[in-house]
């Protein structure tokens, strides 16, 4: 199924709110690299955050292969599994300006939807997809709470 948007559901997944039962979830932020090939990177609730159906916002530690990629592309993929379905959104993305007081200084990002695609096997179940146990959860929750703070401004 191809959508322009995020449906509910998606919404209130990605609204960065109850970190705590989302912590182990990971997904994959797809971008291409200078060389023409894709490039792969894992991100966390903690860093993406819905602001509208058509609008996301993300937060990337500062300098990464990602980020300059995201920089000079204007575009990624976002890959998710949630309710036994398969999320590819493809974004438009445009810097955002660096917060100066930012407690955890991150590349930010905003977020154009372009396009929505969920699958869904006829045949077969969607249990699950990237999963990740932290080491400090309560340092990585606290850290991702004030992330998704300074993605709101």
């Amino acid at each position: 199924m191809n959508l322009t948007q995020l449906g509910p559901e998606w919404m209130e997944w990605f609204n960065g709110e109850n970190l705590e039962q989302k912590q182990h979830e990971a997904m994959q932020l797809l971008t291409v690299s200078e060389d023409g090939w894709p490039h792969q990177a894992m991100i966390s609730m903690g860093e993406v955050i819905a602001v509208t159906p058509n609008l996301l916002r993300l937060a990337l530690w500062p300098g990464t292969q990602t980020s300059m990629n995201m920089s000079r592309t204007g575009k990624a993929t976002l890959i998710a599994v949630h309710q036994q379905s398969l999320l590819s959104i493809r974004l438009d993305v445009t810097s955002l300006l660096e917060l100066r007081e930012a407690v955890h200084p991150r590349d930010r990002f905003e977020a154009q939807v372009i396009n929505v695609r969920v699958d869904h096997a006829p045949y077969a179940e969607i249990t699950s997809g990237i999963t990740f146990q932290l080491k400090d959860e309560s340092g990585a929750i606290t850290r991702w709470r004030e992330t998704i703070e300074e993605l709101r401004q």
